[in-house]
């Protein structure tokens, strides 16, 4: 579901999905967010990981004067460029990662085994680097509560 807040001012279009609260820890909120029919009508459904069948658990920092407990109801949302610059860090680079990479080898040698395994190799880095930036991503895609 898409929804509209104002920041500074300006209107920001936020993704929203209704979860119940699963634990809590400290000031880290575990919410569980079960997959919903309502996914098929959303503008997003093609870009988002929630309409698996699955449930989903996701880490919420708890924020402010705000007080939540297990079982309780809670909208998850993450602003929409968020969205959008996930899937460039999850699918998009890989795949350019990935297809420059082998088609590149393939006009250089001419080998299609060392080309595919070329492309193998190049992504070995790039989810070492994302592993190592995950502390950085964790503050940039930050998910908001709502009771």
């Amino acid at each position: 579901m898409i929804s509209d807040t104002m920041t500074a001012g300006r209107p920001q279009k936020n993704i929203d999905h209704p979860g119940v609260v699963d634990r809590v820890e400290g000031k880290r909120v575990f919410v569980r967010i079960e997959p919903r029919t309502a996914c098929s009508s959303c503008a997003t459904r093609s870009y988002c990981s929630m309409t698996d069948l699955e449930d989903k658990v996701v880490e919420v920092p708890a924020e402010g004067k705000d007080q939540f407990a297990p079982g309780q109801p809670v909208t998850v949302s993450l602003r929409e460029s968020l969205g959008y610059k996930a899937l460039l860090f999850g699918y998009l680079t890989p795949f350019l990662i990935l297809v420059l990479s082998i088609f590149g080898m393939m006009w250089l040698t001419g080998n299609e085994p060392l080309s595919a395994l070329t492309g193998l190799g190049l992504m070995l880095p790039y989810f070492w680097w994302l592993y190592q930036s995950r502390e950085k991503l964790r503050k940039t895609f930050r998910f908001r509560l709502r009771a």
